[in-house]
């Protein structure tokens, strides 16, 4: 009896035993996995850190973030002016302003050059040569601007399969289409707005809008983001105000350059004011 009294204690002790070293073995699996938690969330914390640090290396020092924002302004400003040359140049010819007689003998004018051939004596012109030194005129306004503007943006955005940066931006407005008063295009400005922020990628945004130059009535503006590392300007969005009675349906469309996926950081094309 005190035999199988012995071998009973030690087999339950020797059980007992077992369990506790399996129940330490789980404590300590599950221990050693909170821990593991724990410092991934650590390793993430300073990977985290690591990116942010990188990051700030990356931003400009107030020096050079100036003197990019003066960059992007300053450009911004001549897309501005060519946007407004080629406006000036827009609507109907205009042909009450040319002179009305060819000049005198040893004289010259800017309508001389386009007649065929130049009269011995003053008379005056006629509509048909009025109308070709109008359109002469025109053609050398607006010639170049193109060209001109090419270097300021992106190739992306100088698609000719759809809206191009370099064109003549209020062509694209609705607003401009068939003004009901006395009003012409030629009565309307572009106004390049001065760059002021970065975006998180380093983009600088830029805004112009389009306004009647008497009344201040915004009718459209554009939106694009400037990269002043190779200083040209993308992901142009060109967006029209709603204005007059049509304001309530006439939630205009964006036209957007940037591969049709996205209108650009930070503006939305739904009409709405830009700033």
């Amino acid at each position: 009896m005190l035999r199988l009294l012995y071998w009973s204690g030690t087999v339950l002790f020797l059980l007992g035993g077992l369990v506790l070293l399996v129940g330490a073995a789980a404590i300590s699996s599950r221990h050693e996995s909170q821990l593991q938690e724990q410092a991934q969330d650590g390793f993430d914390a300073q990977r985290n850190i690591g990116v942010a640090e990188q990051g700030l290396e990356d931003l400009p020092g107030e020096e050079e973030a100036n003197r990019w924002l003066g960059q992007a302004t300053t450009v911004g400003e001549t897309v501005a002016e060519a946007q407004n040359t080629y406006l000036e140049h827009a609507g109907p010819l205009r042909l009450d302003e040319l002179p009305e007689r060819t000049p005198r003998l040893g004289e010259r004018d800017e309508c001389v050059s386009y007649l065929d051939e130049r009269p011995t004596e003053p008379r005056d012109y006629t509509n048909e040569e009025l109308t070709a030194c109008a359109e002469g005129l025109r053609q050398e306004g607006v010639g170049g601007l193109s060209r001109h503007l090419t270097p300021h943006f992106a190739a992306h955005v100088r698609d000719d399969n759809g809206f191009n940066a370099v064109s003549q931006w209020h062509s694209e407005v609705a607003a401009l289409d068939g003004l009901e008063d006395e009003s012409t295009v030629t009565d309307y400005t572009w106004t390049s707005h001065e760059a002021k922020v970065f975006e998180r990628d380093g983009s600088i945004p830029m805004v112009w809008t389009l306004t009647h130059e008497e009344t201040g009535q915004m009718v459209a503006w554009m939106h694009g983001t400037y990269d002043p590392v190779v200083k040209k300007f993308d992901q142009m969005v060109l967006g029209s105000v709603a204005v007059g009675a049509e304001e309530e349906d006439a939630g205009d469309e964006g036209v957007g350059t940037d591969s049709g996926e996205d209108t650009g950081d930070g503006a939305d094309a739904d009409g709405g004011d830009p700033e």
